[in-house]
């Protein structure tokens, strides 16, 4: 009886095998019959590449012919077929797709470079042998440029993600093992700018993973190099990424540092974390440099002014407006550390006889701090061209108090009717 069982069950799996198996059979030849069609069909003058193209998408959705090299090499020579169709088009000036030229030219990338892959696999007998190689690539190294127009034209258009595709395209094709033999990677310049675009593309779309995936290939370029760096900073700040935001800040400071974005960016972080050591140490470090720029200056006096260093603080802002006589910053905190010293200097008599001598030495001293004062905020309000008004509540405020600790009645009440009090 058991073995009477045991050949039954035998019996039946070897009954199901070959039904499964006679089954991948029919499977295998109805894939392999829809790849001839559509190779039979690219063969004729006149097939139509449309239907052939539905039918090389199913080969390349079916697993018994995806993986086939062939398989991919017609589905390029598929897409060439409607590329050329709309390149003529052009060429002749007759209205073409520009979404067929570009997306065939596209595909044709994309699947001659996945027939080259299979290709490489080597066979049963460990030989790799490419069929298809030498042809395909010769074919792609022509039209491959044509990958940066597609981009640009989109890219002109705002669709930046098709844009952005076609610049990967360009920029990933240089490393095709296929291409190889041409160099790319090391000849061709033209990747550090449409580098520099895909970024850009990405920065529209606010993809900034995107944009940051090539920009580091823009950065040394003497035309873009400058405005990758932003664009690279512009990123992580977006991000988030606060640590590789002043990483790549510091980096850019080194490599432009006259460029604004950067340093005051910088600044202003150091500034609103409160890490004024840093502060000022990047000043000095950038002033040793020889980047004496007045912002540097400005910064130290800033630093010392908020230290109640005022006489330090004075000397940096003099030295800002040696740089740049038009730093209106600069006056403004200069005009409030000559007051703030006349205000301490106040505070410290106020116990003192208004009759002693040591009271009237130290009003005479708070009168020769509004003294210097006043030049510097008669000054600021010249300088002042309506645009930040901030600079017109400093002048008017500054002259307000130096015309009246300094007894100057008619200023005193031409600056309050001005003021509106």
């Amino acid at each position: 009886m058991a073995a009477l069982v045991a050949c039954s069950v035998s019996f039946a799996q070897t009954k199901a095998d070959k039904e499964a198996a006679k089954a991948l059979k029919a499977e295998i030849k109805a894939a392999n019959k829809v790849l001839k069609q559509a190779q039979n069909m690219l063969a004729d003058q006149a097939g139509n590449m449309g239907e052939a193209e539905k039918l090389i998408n199913q080969a390349i959705e079916n697993p018994h012919t995806n993986v086939i090299a062939d398989t991919w090499n017609t589905a390029g020579q598929i897409q060439k077929k409607l590329y050329d169709k709309e390149n003529e088009k052009m060429y002749l000036q007759q209205p073409y797709s520009e979404d067929v030229f570009f997306g065939s030219l596209s595909k044709m990338f994309n699947y001659f470079n996945k027939c080259d892959e299979i290709e490489s696999q080597p066979n049963a007998k460990g030989k790799v042998i490419h069929k298809f190689r030498e042809a395909n690539a010769e074919l792609l190294s022509g039209i491959r440029p044509n990958l940066v127009s597609g981009g640009v034209t989109y890219f002109n258009k705002d669709d930046n993600q098709r844009a952005y595709d076609l610049f990967s395209q360009y920029i990933e094709s240089a490393k095709y093992p296929m291409l190889e033999k041409y160099n790319f990677v090391a000849t061709d310049t033209f990747i550090n700018v449409v580098s520099y675009y895909a970024s850009l593309a990405g920065m529209k779309m606010e993809k900034y993973d995107l944009a940051l995936k090539y920009i580091d290939n823009a950065l040394d370029d003497p035309e873009v190099g400058e405005n990758a760096m932003q664009y690279k900073c512009m990123a992580y700040g977006n991000m988030g990424d606060t640590v590789a935001w002043v990483k790549t800040l510091k980096e850019a400071v080194e490599k432009y540092p006259n460029k604004e974005y950067f340093y005051s960016n910088l600044i202003s972080y150091y500034n609103n974390h409160d890490q004024n050591d840093e502060l000022m140490a990047f000043a000095d470090d950038m002033l040793k440099n020889g980047n004496d720029l007045p912002i540097f200056y400005f910064v130290k006096g800033f630093i010392n002014q908020n230290a109640k260093n005022y006489d330090a603080a004075i000397e940096q802002y003099k030295l800002t407006i040696e740089k740049d006589p038009a730093y209106t910053g600069a006056y403004r905190n200069l005009g409030i550390c000559y007051c703030q010293l006349a205000q301490d200097k106040s505070d410290a008599i106020t116990t003192l006889s208004m009759k002693s001598k040591e009271y009237k030495t130290g009003m005479e001293e708070v009168k020769s701090y509004y003294r210097l004062a006043l030049p510097v905020y008669e000054k600021l309000r010249t300088l002042d061209d309506g645009s930040d008004p901030d600079v017109k509540v400093a002048w008017q405020s500054g002259l307000y108090t130096c015309y009246y600790m300094l007894n100057m009645g008619p200023e005193f009440e031409a600056i309050e009717k001005e003021m509106g009090m």
